[in-house]
């Protein structure tokens, strides 16, 4: 019975890849908090996580998994700082769907991130935007809310995206 199942998801796993069309894009999400590492700073202090998106498209439906490979901060208290993130640490994983009109459309996921080691992430990020497409290149901007604190994280996070579809 394992292994039926097992076939039976590995079958729609690559039907679903054989029909669905691929896109790579390049993730930057923006937050303003008053924190870095639950430490409290005086003034502003911002954060940009740069990374690699792979998107599977099925009509309206979408999903996909990022990883993370660079981050910007910037701190009244420390000035600007650049680290690099070993990619595959940590991935976030979503699903969605969009709407749309000619070249623009609005869209929308839910999705959840996971760290290997001793990271700790484990939340759930709802976004909510709008996109443009021109030709097979796409831009996208979302406000995200984290499930786990939506009123204090709404507003506060943002999202850009820019990508291909193959």
């Amino acid at each position: 019975m394992k292994t039926l199942i097992f076939l039976l998801l590995a079958l729609l796993f690559v039907g679903s890849s054989i029909l669905a069309m691929p896109s790579l894009g390049l993730i930057s999400a923006v937050a303003k908090t008053e924190s870095l590492s639950n430490t409290p700073l005086s003034g502003f202090v911002g954060i940009d996580v740069i990374g690699l998106d792979l998107r599977w498209n099925l009509g309206p439906l979408f999903a996909g998994l990022a990883t993370p490979f660079m981050m910007f901060t910037l701190s009244e208290d420390t000035g600007l700082g650049c680290n690099t993130i070993l990619p595959g640490i940590a991935w976030y994983g979503y699903v969605g769907a969009k709407a749309g009109f000619d070249f623009i459309y609005i869209r929308g996921d839910i999705g959840h991130t996971l760290a290997l080691g001793p990271q700790q992430l484990g939340f759930s990020p709802v976004r909510l935007g709008v996109g443009f497409e021109a030709g097979r290149l796409y831009f996208e901007f979302n406000i995200v809310g984290i499930l786990q604190n939506l009123k204090e994280t709404l507003g506060k996070v943002y999202n850009l995206q820019l990508g291909w579809r193959f």
